[in-house]
C-alpha cells in the first residue's frame, strides 16, 4: 500500500531568460513517480491532486515533476510539472503508449529526461506505489504478485496486483546510471523503510525516508509535508519528521517513519557485523518478545512473521556483547529522527496480526527493520535466506 504521511516532495525549476534564453538551474526538482497501474489506482488522482495543490506553497526556484501511470485505457502515462495548483503539461511529455512503470529502462528513461529538462542542484524522488521492502522476485520485473519490492505494473490497465515488479538493487543501478545523485529518496509505499534497501541505495542517495510497516492507501498530508523538503536547512529532515509527528497527534495513532542518513549507514553495517554472530542463532525467534512490522510473503500466498526492528532484536540476543554500545551510538547516528506510534493504522487479522494497539518504547523501537536468516524462511518461494544474499548490505554485516 502506499503511506499516507511520507509522500515528501521536492521540487524543481526550469525557465528561460526573456533577454536570452538561458536556461535557470533550480533550487530543488523532486520527482513524483506514481506507479498506479495496481490496485491503488483510486487513490492516484486524488494524492495527484493534493499534490498539485501543495505546488501553490512551492518557490518561485522550485519546482515539482510527476510521472503518472494510472489504470486508466483512455490515458497514457505523462511527465508534467506541477505549479501554481495546475498541472502542466506543456513543457512535459505524453507517451504515445502504455508500458509497465516497474520496467528499470523505462524508468531510467523517465528519470534522465525530467533531470535533462528540469535541472536543479538538487533532486529528490517520491516512489508512490506498492512494495514490500527488500524481498525480491526471481528478475526485476517478474510476474508475481507477493514477492516484490517495489511498484508493480499489470500492464492492461486494470486495478489487478498481479503484474510486473522492480526489485531494490534493480533499482540501485537505475539510479546509479542517473546523471545526478538524489539528496533523498522517499518511500511512499510499504516496509520501505529497511536497512537492506537503504543500503542498497546509500550510494544514490544522501537521505532515505519511509515507513518500516505497512501503510494505508488513502492519501496523507501532502500539502503540509511537501515544503519541508526545499529546505536550505542541513537538518531539513528533522523539519519533515517534526511536522509528521504534529499530524499524528496525541492520540499517537498513525504509521512509524524514520529518516536515514546514508553516510552513517557502513558505520552502523561494521557495529552490526561485530554484533550479527549473537542475532544468527537460526532459532525462528522462540521464546523472544520481538518487534515486527509485517509479514513477508511468498509467490504462493505463503506467509510468516517478518520485518523485524533492530533494537529490539539487539536487546534480546546481544544485550551483553562488548559492542552493544558501539552498535546503539551507529544506529542513532544512522537514524537521527523517528516516530513512534501506538496505535498504527493497519490491521492484519488475516494473518492473525493486530497492530491496532502496539506498545513500543526507545528500547525496542528504531524505525526501520532488520533481517536475520532464519528456518522458517526456508519454506518460502523465493527463500528470503537465500535472496538476501543478493544484497550488499548481507555480505557487508557477515550474513552467511
Amino acid at each position: 500500500m502506499k503511506y499516507l504521511l511520507t509522500a515528501f516532495c521536492a521540487l524543481f525549476l526550469f525557465s528561460c531568460s526573456d533577454d536570452d534564453n538561458e536556461t535557470t538551474i533550480a533550487h530543488t526538482t523532486l520527482i513524483v513517480y506514481i506507479a498506479g497501474e495496481n490496485s491503488l489506482s483510486s487513490f492516484a488522482p486524488t494524492d495527484l491532486k493534493d499534490i498539485t495543490e501543495a505546488s501553490k506553497g512551492i518557490g518561485s526556484n522550485d519546482h515539482l515533476v510527476v510521472f503518472f501511470d494510472n489504470a486508466s485505457k483512455t490515458s497514457m502515462p505523462y511527465i508534467a510539472e506541477l505549479k501554481n495548483g495546475e498541472v502542466v503539461k506543456d513543457t512535459g511529455k505524453e507517451f504515445s503508449e502504455d508500458f509497465y512503470s516497474s520496467d528499470p529502462d523505462k524508468m531510467l528513461e523517465i528519470l534522465t529526461y525530467i533531470m535533462q529538462h528540469y535541472p536543479a542542484e538538487n533532486y529528490g524522488i517520491d516512489l508512490w506505489g506498492h512494495a514490500s521492502g527488500w524481498l525480491v522476485s526471481n528478475d526485476s520485473v517478474a510476474s508475481t504478485r507477493s514477492s516484490r519490492a517495489y511498484g508493480i505494473d499489470n500492464g492492461n490497465n486494470s486495478t489487478s496486483d498481479y503484474g510486473k515488479w522492480m526489485n531494490i538493487p534493480t533499482m540501485a543501478r537505475v539510479f546509479s546510471q542517473l546523471p545526478h545523485k538524489f539528496k533523498f529518496v522517499i518511500g511512499d509505499c510499504c516496509f520501505f523503510q529497511c536497512v537492506e534497501s537503504a543500503y542498497e541505495l546509500k550510494d544514490c542517495t544522501d537521505y532515505v525516508f519511509g515507513c518500516p510497516s505497512e501503510v494505508p492507501g488513502y492519501g496523507g498530508a501532502y500539502q503540509v509535508i511537501i515544503p519541508k523538503f526545499f529546505s536550505d536547512s542541513p537538518t531539513f529532515y528533522e523539519d519533515v519528521i517534526s511536522t509528521c509527528s504534529e499530524i499524528i497527534g496525541s492520540g499517537d495513532e498513525g504509521v512509524p517513519m524514520s529518516v536515514i542518513k546514508t553516510s552513517e549507514m557502513e558505520r552502523f553495517a561494521a557495529a552490526t557485523a561485530k554484533i550479527m554472530p549473537d542475532l544468527q542463532q537460526y532459532d525462528d525467534f522462540q521464546g523472544k518478545r520481538l518487534v515486527y512490522y509485517g509479514v513477508f510473503m511468498d509467490d504462493k500466498y505463503k506467509y510468516k512473521k517478518g520485518y523485524y526492528d533492530p533494537n529490539n532484536l539487539v536487546l534480546e540476543y546481544a544485550a551483553d556483547n562488548p559492542y552493544r554500545q558501539e552498535w546503539e551510538d551507529a544506529l542513532k547516528a544512522m537514524i537521527p529522527c523517528c516516530i513512534k506510534c501506538k496505535r498504527w493504522m493497519a490491521n492484519h487479522e488475516m494473518y492473525g496480526l493486530d497492530f491496532s494497539s502496539f506498545d513500543v518504547n526507545d528500547d525496542t523501537f528504531s524505525g526501520v527493520s532488520m533481517f536475520v536468516p532464519q528456518p522458517m524462511y526456508e519454506s518460502l518461494t523465493p527463500n528470503p535466506n537465500e535472496t538476501i544474499k543478493q544484497f550488499k548490505w548481507a555480505n557487508a554485516v557477515g550474513i552467511k
